[in-house]
């Protein structure tokens, strides 16, 4: 009876080991973290330049960076390296925003509203689906990704 009792909590054990696993709870605060630094330097764009927010920019494509090759090394995890690979890109739309920042000196508010609107989807995806792994939100993600890379 003892034994048949060991193995169940053995493999219960296993069970919420194999499922905490699955979780990153590195991957979940960093993408909020992220989504933050995003949105702060958003807001200060419409009343102070690109020269003055440089080196948050520079922190901020740092942070991106990490995070892209932090997932590489996750295994069956695709979806989430291809996310981060798109807003890494130099082509990407963060960075397209930096270069229209620096060249116009601020931005206006309606234009930072929907922008907003915008990329905070692609980081509420990421958050939604490293907390859910979810069918769902990892097509919601592919359909983002359709969108970001066309």
């Amino acid at each position: 009876m003892k034994t048949k009792l060991k193995i169940y909590v053995l493999l219960a054990g296993l069970f919420f080991a194999s499922c905490a696993s699955y979780y990153d709870h590195y991957t979940f605060t960093q993408t909020l973290e992220t989504k933050a630094m995003v949105q702060n330097l958003f807001q200060r764009s419409v009343t102070e330049k690109y020269a003055d927010n440089k080196s948050s920019v520079d922190e901020l494509k740092k942070q991106l960076q990490t995070m892209f090759l932090y997932e590489q090394t996750k295994k069956d995890n695709l979806i989430t390296q291809k996310m981060w690979e798109v807003h890494t890109a130099e082509n990407s739309t963060l960075n397209d925003f930096f270069k229209l920042w620096k060249e116009q000196g601020t931005m206006s508010e309606a234009f930072i509203k929907d922008f907003t609107k915008e990329v905070s989807k692609s980081f509420d995806l990421m958050v939604d689906y490293e907390a859910n792994k979810s069918k769902q939100t990892e097509t919601l993600l592919s359909q983002v990704l359709t969108t970001l890379t066309q």
